[in-house]
Parts: structure tokens; C-alpha cells; sequence
């Protein structure tokens, strides 16, 4: 049986086959096309489709390619792909989960480049994105939205009654930026309180970066952020204290939310010898470079004695100027109250169509190895503003009268005490001499003298009070009053407490919290 099928097979084998040339083509052709409906129907079978995607085989991103040709193809109306790809970039930088990263188109880029120079219009307001909020990080000193009284903390909802909610910081400040001018209004929440609306009239803004004046025979140096040429007029601000006799100085990082990284190496290297460390960065690998000072050490700032003042609004790279000095030298004193907290870097990469991409690269940390983030600057000396600073806007339209009691009632004694009108105790009630105090307060301004506070007397209060505090910076008092020796340290710390009695002082932390609870 073996041999057989052997015997068969070889037999098999040695037959020749004989076919017409005519029907070989026509059996390829055939065999091609049904290779091809085959294959076809095998894809369309399939959950996507099939993607010619060039010389990039990436599997990642054969979904994104999928989304983008099936809308480009499909969608019921015609589709602009160049906002498709826009979208597609915004929403993956989105996805970081990153509040410092962001891509910009041109114009958001321009307005980038602004902020660099120190030159634009708009009202002058820091802002970050948190959640789905727009959250003002910092009022810059001497803007249209400092005089306005927005102040850190604030939650803009609402920007000439359009709604920002779920608005990137750069859609929002589109909105907020124009001529100069011109009003913009912005519905704000503070805290706790009730939707209420500020206008601001929008200015050219060119900040100076550092200003300086002489305080009871105490420098005070104020630099609003850092910028293109802010240590160039740091040295100006700083060599003047020194032909002034000046030997003790205040730096101000107050309302600072940072800037240009290499200006601030550069500022540190006003105080500290050349090749020292002012800063180290760390990159995802755990891997870190030390940046070094290059110049040699301002000589004038040998000999002064050197106070820093911050607060919830110094960010950035005013953290890391301070976090460098405190690691450098034992006798810096640090005033104030806890600062924000930003312990990374960002790295921006330019295209060719003048839009930018704005990310976080890197942690940075003191010379000692301290990072920040989250954390903040912790002073020597607490320095907390008085209640007047926390007062809650009233609104005009809402109408408070004798014998109610609420949060805004203590606001309100607040505001009218520290503008000299005796108000009793301060408290949650409406008494009768809360309602004699406000009568008074509205003979002194030609307001209807009926001992409510609603409409113009609620307006004229809030400005009165703006104006007060424009005028008075308790904190800076405070310190230069230390620095004088006419408290010691305990004593100008009770004294601050004392004055902050009566309205929550409420932490950044719980701040984040209170932002977190709103979003779920």
C-alpha cells in the first residue's frame, strides 16, 4: 500500500500542465480584485478604519487620525481643519492636568511677549486656571485692577456677563484684555460671598518692574515681577540706597507672581559672589543642574542689612529669589505671610506660525535642596493685614438695615471703623449704633441720611475704604517699624494679630480646598 501512493504521487508529479496565456491573465486579475473586496470588507468590519498616516506608524496616534478624518469626511457641516488640529493641540495640553502649561495661538502668543516686556493694555491681574475656574492669582501694584480693588483669590465668573467657566486663563484674558479705555466688567466671586460686579477701565500698562522709595530711613525696594531688564533697574533702585545712607533695605515680592527665571539668577547675583548657586532644577529623571551667579556681587548690598516681604500673592521667581538668600546667609529676614507656592519651570517652544507652546519642564529648588511647591515660603516674622484688608464687597443692590445679622454686617463695621466712625462692637448684628454710624458716614458725603447701607452709600463705602488702603500698607509699617526697633519681633506680631481679629484670615490651602468642593 506504501508503494503505491509513492508509486502515485511520482506519477502526479511528473505531468505538465498546459494553460491558455489569455485565461492565466484573466484568472490574475480576477484573483487581485477578489483579494481586494476581501480586504475591504475585513476593514470596514473593523472598529476604525484603516489610516494612511505617511511615514509615521505610531500606534498612539491612530486614533486621533481616525476622529480627524471621520469629521473632516462626515460631519453634517464644513469643518475649518486648521481650528480641528488648534483644538486637538489645546485639548492634549489640556490633559496635563497643568495649570502653568498651555499652547497659544498668535495672538495669545503676542500677549505672551507682552507680559515679557512689561507693555500692554489691559487692566493688570495675574490669573491661573483652577478646575474650571479663573482664579486671579495677583493684582499687579499700580494697575487699573488693583485701583479697582480686585484683590488674590478672586474668582472672575463672568467677563461683561458672558460666562468664563471651563474657559482656558488664555480664552479668559482675551476677554479681559483690550484698549485702553475702555470698561470691562468682571463678575467676581470673594470667598463665600454672592456674584458681585466690578468695572475696570482698562490702561496702557507698562510696569516698571522696580520701584523705590526711602521709609523712616528704611529702603524700600518693590519689584512687581520679573521682566526684561527688572536687575538693571533693581541695581539703579539699589545703588540710590546706598548714596542715600540707606543701610537697611526692604525687598518686596508682595503681589509678585514671578517671570523671566534668568532675571531672577541675576537679581540674586546682586547679593551673592559670582559662581555661587542660586537655584537648582530637577528633571523628571530625578536628575538636577545647578544654576550658578556669572557676575561679580553688587559692592553696595555688602553692608546693607536685608529684609524680604511676602505674601499669598509672591510666586515663582520671587520664591526663588528669596529661597536663595535664605540658604546663602543666616541674617536675611524674611516678613509677611506665607507665600503661594510654585515650585516648577516652564519652557516655551516657538512654531513657525508665531504660535507657542507654554509647558512645565522642571522642577526648580533652593540651593539647599528645599522645594516649594505647594508649600510656599514660610516667614520669620508673621506680618498678617488687618481685617480691613478681608472686608467683603457689598453690593448696591442688596440692602442691609437694623436688626439683621449676617457676615457682611461685620464687613461693614469693619469698613466704617477703620475709616474713624464708632461702631460699637464688632459683630454679625445691625444695632442701633451701627445705624448711627452709617448716618453720620452719609451726612459726610451728601448721601440720604436713613441709616442703611444700600446703593450710593454702599459704593461710596467700598471706595472710601479702597482709598484707605492705597494710602496705608500696614504690613510695610509693620516692618519697617522693627526695623526701627520700636517693637521686637513678638510685639509687632501681636500687634498684627490684634488688628486681624474680627474677619477669617483664611490660608491658601484652604483656599485650594474651598476651589476644589466647588468643582465637585
Amino acid at each position: 500500500m506504501e508503494d503505491n501512493k509513492n508509486n502515485n504521487e511520482t506519477s502526479h508529479k511528473s505531468k505538465r500542465i498546459s494553460i491558455n496565456p489569455f485565461w492565466l491573465i484573466i484568472t490574475i486579475l480576477a484573483a487581485v480584485i477578489l483579494s481586494s473586496v476581501i480586504t475591504a470588507l475585513s476593514l470596514e468590519a473593523g472598529s476604525e478604519k484603516a489610516v494612511n498616516v505617511g511615514t509615521d506608524t505610531r500606534s498612539e496616534f491612530s486614533k486621533l487620525y481616525n476622529v480627524y478624518d471621520t469629521i473632516s469626511t462626515d460631519f453634517y457641516d464644513e469643518v475649518d481643519d486648521e481650528e480641528l488640529i488648534e483644538s486637538a493641540i489645546e485639548g492634549m495640553v489640556q490633559g496635563l492636568d497643568d495649570p502653568y502649561s498651555e499652547y497659544m495661538n498668535v495672538d495669545d502668543t503676542e500677549a505672551f511677549q507682552e507680559t515679557v516686556t512689561g507693555d500692554f493694555e489691559g487692566i493688570g491681574a495675574e490669573v491661573m486656571q483652577e478646575g474650571n475656574r479663573i482664579v486671579v492669582t495677583s493684582p499687579m501694584r499700580g494697575s487699573p485692577a488693583e485701583a479697582a480693588g480686585i484683590e488674590p483669590g478672586d474668582q472672575i465668573i463672568a467677563v461683561d456677563d458672558e460666562n468664563i467657566e471651563g474657559m482656558t486663563t488664555t480664552e479668559a484674558v482675551q476677554l479681559i484684555r483690550g484698549e485702553k479705555g475702555t470698561d470691562v466688567v468682571l463678575s467676581i466671586v470673594r470667598g463665600e460671598g454672592e456674584p458681585i460686579d466690578i468695572t475696570v477701565t482698562r490702561g496702557t500698562i507698562h510696569i516698571e518692574s522696580v520701584t523705590y522709595e526711602e521709609v523712616d530711613n528704611v529702603g524700600h525696594i518693590s519689584i512687581n515681577r520679573f521682566q526684561e531688564g527688572t536687575t538693571e533697574e533693581f541695581e539703579e533702585s539699589i545703588n540710590q540706597a546706598s548714596e542715600d545712607g540707606v543701610e537697611d533695605i526692604i525687598v518686596d515680592f508682595r503681589y509678585n507672581p514671578g517671570g523671566l527665571l534668568s532675571e531672577a539668577v541675576s537679581l540674586i547675583n546682586q547679593f551673592v559672589s559670582k559662581n555661587e548657586v542660586a537655584l537648582m532644577l530637577e528633571d523628571s529623571n530625578g536628575e538636577r543642574v545647578e544654576l550658578e551667579t556669572e557676575n561679580r556681587r553688587n559692592d553696595n548690598t555688602e553692608d546693607m542689612n536685608v529684609y524680604i516681604l511676602i505674601n499669598e500673592g509672591s510666586a515663582s521667581a520671587s520664591e526663588v529669589f528669596t529661597g536663595a538668600l535664605n540658604d546663602h546667609f543666616d541674617d536675611i529676614v524674611i516678613a509677611g505671610t506665607q507665600s503661594f507656592g510654585k515650585g516648577v519651570v516652564q519652557q516655551t517652544q516657538n512654531f513657525n506660525d508665531n504660535s507657542m507652546l507654554k509647558y512645565t519642564n522642571t522642577k526648580w529648588l533652593t540651593p539647599e535642596g528645599t522645594w516649594v511647591h505647594e508649600e510656599g515660603i514660610t516667614p520669620d516674622i508673621e506680618l498678617v493685614n488687618p481685617d480691613y484688608y478681608r472686608v467683603e464687597i457689598i453690593n448696591e443692590d442688596d440692602v442691609y438695615t437694623e436688626g439683621q445679622e449676617s457676615e457682611t454686617i461685620t464687613s461693614i463695621k469693619v469698613a466704617l471703623d477703620t475709616l474713624g466712625y464708632d461702631v460699637g462692637t464688632i459683630n454679625e448684628t445691625f444695632d442701633e449704633e451701627l445705624s448711627d454710624a452709617v448716618i453720620s458716614f452719609q451726612e459726610d458725603n451728601d448721601i440720604e441720611a436713613d441709616g442703611n447701607v444700600t446703593g450710593d452709600t454702599s459704593v461710596k463705602l467700598m471706595s472710601e475704604l479702597r482709598e484707605f488702603i492705597n494710602e496705608n500698607d500696614a504690613q510695610l509699617e509693620y516692618l519697617v517699624d522693627y526695623i526701627n526697633g520700636e517693637h521686637s519681633e513678638e510685639e509687632v506680631e501681636n500687634i498684627a494679630q490684634e488688628n486681624a481679629q474680627n474677619i477669617e484670615i483664611k490660608t491658601i490651602e484652604e483656599l485650594q480646598n474651598e476651589g476644589e468642593e466647588t468643582e465637585e
